[in-house]
């Protein structure tokens, strides 16, 4: 959710159904390289490397908006997402970003470390409901 107006060019950008894709390994925003692995994967997912949209933009339908304070962007987390560079020297780009999930939720196990690196105390495998991740809402 964006605190000032960002413009299309420098406003995050999507994938159009790259969420059906599989599961990628994820890239640190500020050095574009993948997490170091910590661990030996043992999850049982095929991770595999995202492949370089910027290399070729026109393979891709890349989804993006002009956004005003307030405007909200919700997505798939699995979604391939980022944000160009902010070269401006007098326009800002600040932004409000959170994460929601459903009741069903639980802290999944990854060999890398987690970003945020946020557990809120839980053990891997467990509902994620407590304080840190606190429940928002209900349906009756």
């Amino acid at each position: 959710m964006p605190v000032d107006a960002v413009p299309m060019e420098t406003c995050v950008q999507f994938v159009k159904g790259s969420h059906k894709w599989g599961w990628f390994y994820p890239k640190k925003f500020a050095t574009t390289l993948n997490y170091s692995l910590c661990e030996e994967d043992t999850t049982g997912k095929n991770f595999q490397n995202v492949p370089d949209i910027d290399g070729d933009r026109n393979k891709y339908d890349i989804l993006t908006w002009d956004v005003q304070p307030g405007d909200c962007i919700v997505f798939h987390m699995k979604t391939l997402h980022g944000a160009p560079f902010n070269t401006s020297l007098t326009r800002t780009r600040r932004v409000v970003s959170t994460r929601w999930v459903g009741d069903d939720a639980i802290l999944a196990e990854r060999p890398w470390e987690v970003s945020p690196p946020i557990t809120g105390g839980l053990t891997y495998g467990d509902k994620m409901m407590c304080e840190t991740f606190p429940v928002i809402w209900k349906r009756d």
